[in-house]
């Protein structure tokens, strides 16, 4: 209680000065029983006992006699049932029923006629209908299954693509054992089944409003709370054929959001004529982010009683929806969480209306957001409500009878759902204690898969605290999110500079590339150059088709730019694939939508589907990275940021990987179709570049840095405009593709020269160009799932170049993408977005007080892996693989 009392004291006078990641420039490190550092310099310690599951646990279910706990693990890959079972000894045993792989995921065609009974999925929804089944809800199949925990098979399945409904994706579901009636929400179909399991038909299905999320029955079973977490229900392009995508899809997205074209619908352009697209509507209709209360006395007639909006609406200070994420229901109150709010809103159960709100706030923070409550409990005899704070890695315990916070238990990362049984609280922690190093081939054998492997969940268990307990809790939940403000002043940035320019590339891991740096002019790097395939001595393999190249130059110019000026050797992506990457650069923290989609999507088992007559295959983005309208936070993107702060930006590339986005040869000038009308944020749509391509692997980066060094000439260096004080730009064919040695590419290691050498010359025009005096360019990536690294699987490269940087030197402050975030707004003189760069490590000891103007030269590439005069689009190309094609990622890791 006492340091949080001169917590309170001092935090007026520094938060304007700064706050630090707790981890200072210790490396991540997993620990499992003990405190772990994550990669961003965050600390875990989690209360209770810690039991693995597998990746990606968003459901969690107790048997009725409190001694059997379920947890699903929604992936990616690996989707699995875990069940912990007591022992004699009060203790617990852990068994894992893991989905088998599909034949087309282990590198085989998918034969005809598979067994009715085969599964590949589980998605969130758990429930027990006795004390040795569980009900499962499968997810892409459409079907939910009751699982014998003892055998692992199925004793029932029920398929809801019945009559006129087809394209279903099963969620969240409730069991009422009375009448023995399963309720399962659809979130494909908008829509909450009822499924009568004695007699093993379905009885009813209601429509609910957009994207329903989680469920929660009335403790009499009479009605059903149905969260809503969407925010439009999407529409085709009149006329679109995704065979047809370049005639008839738009080459850019039909407009911005909010706009007066999103709301009401605009005329667009295809190549084969214009066309009508339609409009979003209202963004704060009932539909949308909401809360559905359901009669379900006749089961074969639910009614909907009212549609409840919580949280904030959108506009009037909120960037976004509230995002309802999760709900309990008592005898007379239901408790929701909005996830974009950090909120819960209490409704009169009896009434249908709001009874009123619970701000989930940090000290002398209160002002920032990324709490980020899903799941929720509720402990009938302490009257407390208990919320997964997937942001921060707690709990948050609530005082209901008060209405109020009473503080925070420490967990494991990313808790997403809460059960509380017999004074006991279980949590699901869909990222568990961290990954560590990823070094270990045997890791990503046959049958796993690199993201199975990387991403492990874990189950706490935690005796319930006394109330006395929560303050020191607390303590430490501040603590290790770096919540406690610094004591001394922060370091100066250079006040020189103005513009700032971030140039992200794709998947790479720091060994794979630096790797073979081992002393800089301050001191040694921590690398391992036995990784270092893609270093100055690196290595491009012929796979049996050609000679391979050995101790080759792979990246002179990310060695030359980096040894030049300044690296990082403790950074970090706060992502595991490039969907959560993308968010995470754009200062978009994924919340309970995006994390649980792209778990699933990760192994191919949530896909966009288009025809289709069901609304939400068209919200369903895949692999795709960009934000979307659901995933708009209450403060918005860095775009939303940057725009209310006066500050110019220019962007190259970023926000194009919307659901169902087509990307093909000749899909000039941007590299895609897109076929339906999702949105972009409103300030990237009109701030972005029409010319420049997106993520498409049939283009070379070649062409890539030539649009971006013509258009600042034309439009900048001629005098038409001033140049934006941000310019953002993806470089992503460092990804990798297939070789294809017709077009340039002999070798995989290829796209890496190929990116290479664009980077290369980016940073030599943008050396000599009258506004680099007062310039920082920062290089990192997206993600690092294509490559190893011994210290962890996250660390990643992070290069700052420019005249302030200092020479030959190597940071070895623990930051991440927040950190990045948090050093540019600084540079550019913004106040934090939200809590996690707030909080987060900046990368201020890069800087020095003594520039050096000199310009960079590029330097060539081996003309065995690439010429790139040659570089060009493929005459008969391969569909490009997506952000992310796991079987290109697991292809890789086995070579």
């Amino acid at each position: 209680m006492l340091l949080l009392a001169v917590f309170v004291l001092l935090a007026p006078w520094v938060f304007a000065a700064h706050y630090e990641a707790p981890a200072g420039i210790r490396p991540a490190i997993r620990r499992p029983g003990a405190a772990s550092i994550l990669p961003g310099g965050r600390i875990i310690a989690p209360l209770g006992r810690q039991y693995p599951t597998g990746p990606g646990p968003f459901g969690i279910a107790v048997s009725p006699d409190g001694k059997t706990i379920v947890s699903a693990n929604g992936g990616p890959h690996r989707y699995s049932l875990t069940v912990l079972e007591r022992d004699k000894k009060s203790g617990w045993q852990v068994r894992h029923l893991v989905a088998p792989l599909r034949k087309e995921e282990m590198g085989r065609e998918l034969e005809k006629g598979e067994a009715e009974g085969e599964w590949h999925s589980i998605f969130m929804g758990l429930a027990f209908a006795n004390d040795r089944t569980v009900y499962a809800s499968e997810g892409n199949s459409g079907r939910v299954r009751l699982v014998d925990l003892a055998s692992g098979s199925a004793r029932k399945i029920f398929d809801l693509n019945q009559e006129d409904f087809k394209d279903s994706y099963t969620g969240d579901l409730a069991f009422d054992p009375t009448r023995e009636l399963l309720w399962v929400i659809d979130q494909a179909n908008f829509r909450l089944v009822g499924v009568d399991t004695r007699r093993g038909r379905i009885v009813s299905s209601t429509r609910l409003g957009r994207l329903p999320f989680a469920i929660a029955l009335s403790p009499d079973k009479r009605h059903a709370w149905v969260t809503n977490i969407g925010m439009f229900e999407y529409k085709p392009v009149p006329g679109a054929d995704p065979k047809l995508a370049r005639e008839t899809g738009l080459l850019f997205p039909a407009f911005g959001f909010p706009s007066p074209e999103s709301r009401n619908g605009a005329r667009r352009d295809t190549a084969s004529g214009p066309v009508a697209v339609p409009g979003l509507g209202d963004p704060n209709v009932r539909e949308s982010n909401s809360v559905c209360a359901v009669n379900l006395e006749d089961a074969s007639h639910p009614h909907i009683e009212a549609f409840v909006r919580t949280g904030m609406p959108f506009g009037g200070g909120s960037y976004g929806g509230s995002s309802p994420s999760g709900v309990v229901a008592s005898a007379d109150r239901v408790f929701v969480s909005n996830a974009h709010n950090d909120s819960i809103t209490v409704i009169d159960a009896r009434t249908n209306a709001v009874a009123g709100e619970i701000p989930i706030r940090i000290p002398q923070l209160e002002s920032l957001r990324g709490a980020l409550p899903i799941g929720l409990a509720y402990d009938e005899p302490t009257g407390w409500l208990l919320a997964a704070e997937a942001g921060i890695n707690a709990v948050a315990v609530i005082d209901t009878r008060q209405m109020r916070l009473l503080g925070h238990l420490p967990v494991a990362w990313f808790p997403t759902r809460i059960a509380v049984d017999r004074d006991t609280l279980y949590v699901a922690n869909a990222r568990g204690q961290g990954t560590g190093p990823n070094m270990n081939r045997a890791a990503f054998a046959d049958g796993d898969t690199f993201l199975g492997a990387i991403r492990r969940g874990t189950i706490s268990v935690i005796p319930l605290p006394a109330a006395s307990e929560i303050s020191g809790h607390t303590s430490l939940v501040l603590e290790g999110n770096g919540f406690l403000p610094r004591p001394d002043d922060p370091q100066p940035m250079p006040k020189a500079i103005r513009h700032v320019v971030l140039i992200v590339k794709e998947n790479r891991t720091f060994d794979e590339v630096f790797g073979d740096i081992e002393r800089v002019s301050n001191g040694p790097v921590v690398s391992f150059p036995p990784a270092a395939r893609f270093g100055r001595l690196g290595y491009a393999s012929g796979e049996r088709r050609r000679l391979s190249l050995q101790r080759i130059n792979v990246t002179p110019n990310h060695h030359a730019i980096a040894l030049r000026w300044t690296f990082s050797d403790n950074f970090y992506a706060d992502s595991d694939v490039s969907v959560d990457g993308h968010h995470w650069l754009a200062g978009s923290y994924p919340n309970a939508w995006t994390e649980s989609s792209l778990m699933a999507a990760y192994g191919g088992q949530k896909d966009f589907r288009f025809p289709t007559t069901a609304p939400g295959r068209l919200s369903f983005a895949g692999m795709n990275s960009s934000v979307h309208p659901e995933e708009q936070l209450e403060a918005g993107t860095i775009w939303h940021h940057l725009e209310r702060h006066h500050i110019s930006f220019r962007n190259y590339g970023e926000g194009f990987e919307l659901a169902g986005v087509v990307e093909g040869k000749d899909f000039e000038p941007t590299g895609a179709r897109f076929l339906t009308n999702v949105p972009m944020p409103e300030p990237l749509f009109r701030n972005t570049s029409r010319q420049y391509p997106v993520f498409n692997m049939n283009i070379p980066d070649q062409f890539r840095a030539t649009q971006f060094i013509r258009e600042i000439q034309e439009r900048y260096e001629s005098g038409r405009e001033d140049l934006p004080r941000f310019l953002y730009i993806h470089l992503p064919n460092d990804h990798i593709a297939e070789p294809r040695p017709q077009d340039g590419y002999p070798y995989e290691a290829s796209y890496v020269a190929d990116n290479d050498y664009a980077l290369g010359r980016i940073v030599e025009f943008l050396s000599k160009t009258r506004w680099w005096r007062n310039m920082a360019v920062f290089i990192t990536e997206d993600d690092a799932q294509g490559g190893r690294d011994h210290i962890d699987a996250h660390r990643t490269i992070l290069i700052g170049a420019g005249p302030y940087f200092k020479r030959n030197n190597v940071s070895h402050v623990h930051a991440s993408f927040p950190g990045l975030l948090k050093t540019i707004f600084r540079l550019l003189g913004v106040p934090p977005l939200n809590l996690f760069d707030a909080a987060a490590s900046d990368l201020s000891d890069c800087f020095t007080e003594e520039p050096d103007y000199g310009a960079y030269e590029r330097l060539p590439v081996d003309s065995r892996l690439f010429i790139p005069g040659q570089a060009r689009q493929p005459a008969t190309p391969q569909p490009s693989p997506g952000m992310d094609d796991p079987r290109v990622i697991r292809e890789q890791h086995r070579r």
